[in-house]
């Protein structure tokens, strides 16, 4: 049976991956670089990602108390109300610039796939959800 410092250590290499490497996530977490994330969940990994610095890093990406100690089917960003709100906001602000005015549908449709692009990287990513919202004018949506 798996301890929970070998869950956290995956876990941690999964938001690893998701927020595009251990530098950007380090400085995610206030650290200068990815030496210390290296040393938790490097390919050697010299230290444990204790109690204490697993509720550090959940609070830092906005994650649920107890995510990194519980195993994570699929993958990805958690769903959180937090998450989806960042993603609305952003497609909001992407279509109010591009002077757009799609149906309810559209908007909804645009909504989530920036929120499981989302989940899929650990970011709200501005520039994918231009590229969503460019197709629209393109075709005529709008």
């Amino acid at each position: 049976m798996r301890n929970v410092y070998d869950i956290r250590r995956d876990n941690l290499r999964t938001l690893i991956s998701q927020w595009g490497g251990p530098t950007s996530l380090a400085r995610k977490l206030g650290h200068a670089n990815g030496s210390y994330l290296a040393q938790l969940a490097g390919p050697h990994p010299s230290r444990d990602v204790s109690e204490k610095v697993a509720r550090e890093i959940e609070a830092r990406v906005r994650l649920p108390v107890g995510w990194l100690d519980q195993e994570q089917v699929g993958g990805g960003r958690p769903l959180d109300d937090q998450g989806l709100a960042e993603c609305v906001r952003a497609v909001a602000s992407v279509i109010r610039d591009a002077g757009l005015r799609p149906p309810p549908e559209t908007y909804a449709t645009l909504a989530q796939l920036a929120y499981e692009h989302a989940r899929l990287t650990g970011v709200v990513d501005e520039a994918y959800i231009k590229r969503l919202v460019s197709l629209l004018r393109e075709g005529g949506v709008g």
